[in-house]
């Protein structure tokens, strides 16, 4: 096993430092927090604080995202996989932080939309630039594979659409 394999999978799992489970720990609230106020207007896809990789693909997704009709990402809210919420009862509960690799993390979140209904989601994380960043979100039933690899599907399917127009 190579050395780096070797750190990786020792990293894997392992304990995050105490200001990288604040700046996660903030980092989740800064994403949910619009939730419980009056009026939230802005989609998820406009909040930065994917990662690049992750804002590259929604930027690919937005240029061949179909106006005149919805697609499969922009019916509904992304971190909250929901269209409606009360916002006096809404909650978004972070777990436990844990490293997966170098820069890489991942936190799970219990989401209470209010009216008894809950979420679980896995968001995992990617230190770029000294900030923690959302890489992809893990969530049944929108996105069991991932965020990103829900993007990639929607972004061939509203390619493939443009082309027989």
């Amino acid at each position: 096993m190579s050395v780096t394999m070797l750190s990786s999978v020792l990293l894997a799992g392992a304990a995050l430092p105490a200001a990288d489970r604040a700046a996660i720990d903030a980092r989740v609230h800064e994403i949910f927090a619009p939730y419980s106020l009056p009026s939230t207007s802005r989609s998820a896809w406009e909040i930065p604080v994917f990662s690049a990789e992750t804002t590259a693909l929604i930027a690919h997704w937005q240029r061949v995202l179909p106006h005149d009709e919805p697609d499969a990402l922009d019916d509904g809210d992304w971190f909250c996989l929901c269209q409606d919420f009360d916002q006096k009862a809404f909650r978004a509960a972070p777990g436990a932080a844990r490293l997966l690799g170098a820069g890489v993390a991942e936190v799970r979140v219990r989401v209470n939309l209010g009216f008894g209904e809950t979420r679980d989601e896995r968001l995992v994380l990617r230190k770029e630039a000294g900030s923690w960043r959302v890489d992809d979100l893990f969530a049944a039933p929108d996105f069991p594979r991932g965020l990103k690899r829900k993007l990639r599907e929607t972004i061939a399917a509203d390619t493939a659409l443009q082309r027989k127009r």
